[in-house]
């Protein structure tokens, strides 16, 4: 029998925009390379990010990682603007700051420090299988706009829906598993917030959004899961922890995830 497996790997170099697809992704600091290693930050010191404006769902970005590029355009089309992808960049910001009608500056990080849970959580897995349980549930959207709305970094094959969430226990329990030769800790369910129910190309808010995935999520949930000592069933995807010993090493599509044992979270 198949072990669970990776089918896909995404990371978003700028928090809170699109998404890179890629084979293989090496491990940085507390996450993976180039995840969330940029981020907008306003003069109030907040994020500009979807949970503040759909705004940010109109800019489409795409990346030659490789070479530090960014390139910006309107999702409806238009100009494509090209960047070098760095903190200091004025041109950079000043387009990002016309484009949001607010003074911001872009921040450079590489530790994990721009995360939502800094360093303590950052790569966040979901399984093939949920995606396609809330898609029955959600026949208006397609399969990559749900990808889109939770934005995990890593989707696994091979498994039943929700099979993610075996990867962490009760509340201060995490489960310690390989994925390939890289060490990781589940830690617990990702709590959603008001990002899913923006439309990925408009920010456009659904307010059914939040009520179908509760009813979704209610009727699938697999008879072990400990998910409702969590307050909510408004989860999706898992966070986990990244040992700093893990740096350097490289996960792949294809590898397979083994869980190894329990453990007690500090």
């Amino acid at each position: 029998m198949k072990k669970p497996y990776i089918s896909k790997i995404r990371v978003y170099p700028v928090k809170s925009l699109d998404p890179i697809e890629v084979n293989k992704a090496e491990i940085g600091i507390h996450s993976l390379r180039y995840d969330r290693e940029f981020a907008m930050v306003a003069d109030d010191r907040r994020y500009v990010n979807a949970k503040r404006t759909g705004r940010v769902n109109q800019l489409k970005a795409t990346y030659d990682l490789p070479n530090q590029r960014i390139f910006l355009s309107h999702r409806d089309g238009g100009e494509i603007n090209d960047f070098e992808l760095r903190e200091n960049n004025k041109a950079l910001e000043k387009y990002l700051e016309d484009f949001f009608d607010m003074k911001l500056t872009l921040y450079h990080r590489t530790r994990g420090e721009l995360m939502d849970i800094p360093k303590a959580s950052s790569i966040t897995i979901v399984s093939e299988a949920s995606l396609q349980s809330l898609h029955q549930d959600f026949s208006d959207h397609t399969l990559e706009d749900l990808r889109l709305r939770f934005r995990a970094n890593i989707e696994i094959g091979g498994v039943d829906p929700y099979w993610e969430e075996k990867l962490f226990g009760e509340q201060g329990i995490g489960f310690r598993f390989l994925v390939g030769n890289v060490e990781m800790i589940g830690v617990s369910p990702r709590a959603r917030c008001n990002v899913p129910p923006r439309d990925p190309f408009t920010g456009e808010t659904d307010k059914t959004f939040v009520k179908t995935m509760l009813e979704s999520r209610s009727k699938s949930l697999p008879t072990d899961s400990l998910l409702s000592n969590y307050g909510s069933l408004y989860h999706l995807t898992v966070n986990t922890f990244v040992p700093e010993s893990e740096k350097g090493k490289i996960i792949t599509v294809g590898d397979e995830i083994e869980i190894i044992e329990p453990v007690r979270l500090q």
